[in-house]
Order: C-alpha cells, then structure tokens, then sequence
C-alpha cells in the first residue's frame, strides 16, 4: 500500500489534492470516478491502464496525465520511489 496523504479544501471539501509515495509494490485498483484526475508524475514510473485506450500507457517522471470522469482506470508503480501528486478539483462526493 502506498503512503498517501489527502487535504480536502473548499466549503464542501471537494477539491482534494494526494501525495502519493510508492513502489513496485503499489497498483491502484481498476475504478472509475465521478470526477476528474490530473496526475503529475513527479519521480519514477507507472504504467496506466484506462478503459478509453486499447493499450497500457507508460510514463516516465516528470509527467503529467489527464483521466476524465467516468474512465476506468488503475495505476501499476513500476519504479521504487514513485511520487505522484494526484488532484480532484471538483471531487463531489464530500471527500471521502
């Protein structure tokens, strides 16, 4: 399990910003969201599987990704350290 640190802001803590530090260890399940993701990529390596592209997508740090609502999607850290810095600026489920 990767070491994430959330902070909730905003009058219903719905914008949401991770800090993620991780591993080879580490892969995020396969979900979907009913908000956006923007992922910079900060050090290391992931590979990420969406169910919008018909292949895996490896990237590199420094990166930055983009996953839109509704996409299935998981990450797969393939580097020791990954650092990843997540953000949801419209998280509409209070912050959970």
């Amino acid at each position: 399990m990767p070491d994430i640190t959330r902070m909730f802001r905003g009058p219903l803590n719905d914008f949401e910003v991770e800090v993620v530090f991780g591993g080879t260890e580490d892969t995020s399940p396969y979900e979907a969201h009913t908000y956006e993701e923007y992922v910079f990529l900060a050090e290391g390596e992931i590979v990420v599987t969406r169910d919008d592209r018909d292949e895996p997508e490896t990237f590199t740090g420094p990166a930055y990704l983009h996953v839109p609502t509704g996409v299935m999607h998981s990450f797969d850290l393939r580097k020791t350290p990954t650092r990843l810095v997540v953000i949801h600026p419209a998280r509409n489920d209070g912050g959970v």
